[in-house]
C-alpha cells in the first residue's frame, strides 16, 4: 500500500492509495487532527463514491437488473492510482473496470485533488460520465476528526442562522423511521451531547442554507471549519454506544434509501447525481485547521 505525502508551510498531509484515504493531517507542531483509528471504528477518512450510505437491501435496480453494492459504495475498497504528485496537491484516479461493472454498469473516471494551502485542505471530487448514456451517482466524504476528551466538549456552529430540523432514521413503534425532528430554530450552535445525539442515532441534516460549519473545542475556543458548497446533506457521527475520541462531520451529495422515497429505478433514487455522457462535475470541500 502506497502512501503519498503533501506539504504547505502549516501542514503535513497524507493519503493511501487504497480508498484515496487521509491517514494524517499534522500542523509545523506535530499536532495530530485526524483520527488515527482503533478497536472501535478502524477506519479514517472513507470515500464515499458511487453511493452514499447504505442501499434497502444492499441492492438497486436499472433497466429492470439488479445490482449489489456494500455500504458508501466500492471507491472505499478500491486502488486508487496517483495521476499527479507535486510538494502541496495530489490527485488520485479510479476508473471503471469489469469489477467495478459487477455492481455499477458506468465508464467512469473519478478524481481527488488534495491540495494543501496554509492551514486549508481542500479535497476536489471529480467524476466523469465515460459512457454513452446517462450516469448516476452519488459522493461525499467521511473524515473522522479528532476529538480529545469526547464529543461532550464540542460545539458545531454553522456559519449562517438556521431553521431547520434533524433527520431521525431510527424506527418508531411501528417499524417507520421517526424522521424530522426540531433541533435549530433561527441559531446556529448545537452543543454536542453524546446521551442525547449519538448513543443510538447521529445528526442529519437534509435542509440548510449554511455552505460550512466549524467544529469548536469549548475549552479552548479552538476550532476547525469545514466548507461544503454544493453539497445537498450533512452527517455528524461516531461509534454508537461506545463513546469515543473523535467525530465525522461527512458532507454528501446524496442520502440513504429513505422508507418513502425507495425508487422503482436507480435513477430515481432520492437525491441521486445524473451526468450525462462525458459530461463532468466537480464539488468541493475545504477543511480549515
Amino acid at each position: 500500500m502506497e502512501t503519498v505525502t503533501i506539504r504547505s508551510e502549516e501542514l503535513v498531509v497524507k493519503i493511501k492509495t487504497s480508498g484515496a484515504e487521509l491517514t494524517s493531517i499534522k500542523n509545523k507542531a506535530g499536532r495530530e487532527f485526524l483520527w488515527q483509528g482503533s478497536d472501535v471504528w478502524r477506519d479514517q477518512a472513507l470515500v464515499l463514491f458511487p453511493i452514499v450510505s447504505g442501499l434497502k437491501g444492499g441492492k438497486y435496480t436499472l433497466d429492470g437488473k439488479e445490482y449489489y453494492m456494500d455500504a458508501h459504495g466500492f471507491a472505499k475498497d478500491s486502488l486508487f492510482e496517483v495521476e499527479s504528485l507535486s510538494e502541496s496537491s495530489a490527485t488520485l484516479l479510479l476508473r471503471s473496470s469489469e469489477e467495478t461493472k459487477k455492481q455499477y454498469p458506468f465508464d467512469f473516471e473519478f478524481r481527488i485533488c488534495f491540495t494543501v494551502e496554509g492551514t486549508a485542505l481542500r479535497q476536489d471530487y471529480i467524476t466523469i460520465n465515460k459512457s454513452d448514456r446517462d450516469m448516476y451517482y452519488s459522493t461525499g466524504s467521511h473524515e473522522g476528526l479528532s476529538c480529545p476528551g469526547g464529543v461532550d466538549h464540542y460545539t458545531i456552529i454553522f456559519d449562517e442562522n438556521e431553521t431547520i430540523p434533524r433527520y431521525s432514521s431510527l424506527k418508531d413503534e411501528n417499524g417507520k423511521e421517526i424522521g424530522n425532528i426540531p433541533c435549530l430554530e433561527n441559531e446556529r450552535e448545537i452543543k454536542l451531547d453524546y446521551e442525547k445525539y449519538f448513543r443510538e442515532d447521529q445528526l442529519i441534516f437534509l435542509d440548510f442554507k449554511s455552505e460550512g460549519l466549524s467544529l469548536r473545542d469549548d475549552r479552548t475556543g479552538e476550532s476547525i471549519h469545514i466548507s461544503f458548497p454544493g453539497f445537498d446533506t450533512i452527517v455528524c457521527w461516531t461509534k454508537n454506544r461506545i463513546p469515543s475520541d473523535y467525530l465525522c462531520i461527512e458532507p454528501w451529495c446524496g442520502t440513504w434509501d429513505f422508507d418513502e422515497y425507495t425508487p422503482c429505478d436507480f435513477s430515481e433514487k432520492y437525491r441521486i447525481r445524473t451526468l450525462k455522457p462525458g459530461e463532468r462535475e466537480t464539488l468541493t470541500h475545504t477543511i480549515t485547521f
